[in-house]
């Protein structure tokens, strides 16, 4: 009887064809939906009709999927990398600017990935960002070819250098911005005592600058969206470093040169300088990022630190490159804390034991 009852309360396992659940996508998942929000601006590229800028990304992506398929002959890699390859060559191509040589960004995106597969092995965990060297390479190289700084400190010290550079022709006003700007104003804004100026939706929908991935503001806010919206991606690191990096800026920015506190520009610094592509596609690629979350909060502390003593208010053409690079090599004692820590940690279980 006793047996009987305990057949009862056993129930049968269901067998199963797929065994295991995983908590996140994998790699080549995620490298997917970088891709196709890569491509996305691409395709914005073509829409706006900035045809030098598509032929540069097309020549850093052919590079990036010749550099693989020379690694894959002699070496055999994993076929799933090739999608590393493709988003780190149509990234290398939105970095550069739309005047740069198309040969010379097809070997430097080439030689660069092919260079790093050998020196790293495995470039989806390389501890440094192969994207952000490619560009910085393509700085020394070719360094009059990128835009300069679009403000001064005469421009800083007005109250809305945005606005400054909006109404001298600076960033382009497109036909529908002041059609939506009333709209908002009449609507959304009416309510909180706000009244939007003309330009602001422009210069965030594209402020036409000669580096694709600083152009299309809106576009990045929609990636972070999409990746952050599950656990393919943490939004920790990007949240935390543009949090830092905008409320430097508008209490410390004028008040460094001289100006009041409490002063400096949030749109401007987070619509130039590729602020929003650092944070949603470069800050934290694979294997260039802590893994824990106390490690996460003082990486993305010290990097929104970083945005503002090297790029300032925006407007940088390589400023946010630099941030990511010395964040690498910050990351690199984080993670030695970090192993050093769960090393001390199995110690103890061992001698609890």
């Amino acid at each position: 009887m006793k047996n009987k009852n305990i057949k009862q309360k056993i129930k049968p396992n269901p067998v199963s064809l797929h065994p295991f659940v995983y908590k996140i996508p994998s790699v080549s998942a995620i490298t997917l939906r970088i891709m196709f929000l890569l491509l996305l601006q691409i395709a914005m590229l073509f829409f706006t009709k900035s045809f030098r800028a598509v032929n540069v990304v097309l020549a850093t992506t052919f590079g990036a999927v010749s550099a693989f398929t020379i690694i894959f002959l002699f070496r055999k890699t994993e076929t799933y990398t090739i999608f590393v390859n493709i988003c780190q060559g149509m990234m290398i191509g939105l970095l550069l600017p739309e005047t740069y040589p198309v040969f010379t960004a097809f070997l430097l995106s080439f030689s660069v990935i092919l260079i790093s597969k050998y020196l790293f092995v495995n470039i989806v965990t390389a501890w440094i960002n192969i994207v952000c060297m490619a560009v910085i390479i393509a700085w020394f190289i070719g360094k009059s070819l990128f835009p300069d700084f679009l403000v001064t400190t005469e421009i800083l010290l007005t109250k809305n250098p945005s606005y400054y550079l909006i109404q001298n022709g600076m960033f382009h006003i497109y036909e529908a911005d002041s059609i939506i700007t009333k709209f908002l104003n009449n609507t959304l804004f009416d309510w909180l005592n706000v009244n939007l100026p003309e330009g602001y939706i422009s210069l965030l929908f594209d402020n036409q600058s000669i580096i694709p991935a600083f152009r299309f503001t809106f576009l990045n806010v929609i990636a972070s969206i999409v990746l952050f919206s599950d656990d393919s991606y943490s939004g920790l690191i990007p949240a935390i470093f543009i949090t830092v990096y905008a409320v430097l800026v508008r209490i410390f920015m004028p008040f460094c040169i001289g100006g009041a506190l409490n002063q400096g520009d949030i749109i401007l610094a987070l619509s130039t300088s590729g602020t929003m592509f650092t944070a949603v596609f470069l800050l934290q690629w694979f294997g260039t990022h802590p893994m824990t979350f106390t490690g996460k909060l003082i990486f993305a502390f010290i990097a929104g630190l970083l945005a503002f003593g090297i790029v300032g208010c925006g407007t940088s053409p390589i400023g946010m490159i630099y941030t990511v690079i010395i964040c690498n090599l910050v990351n690199l004692l984080i993670r030695l804390l970090e192993e050093k820590k769960v090393n001390m940690q199995i110690s103890k279980l061992a001698r609890a034991d």
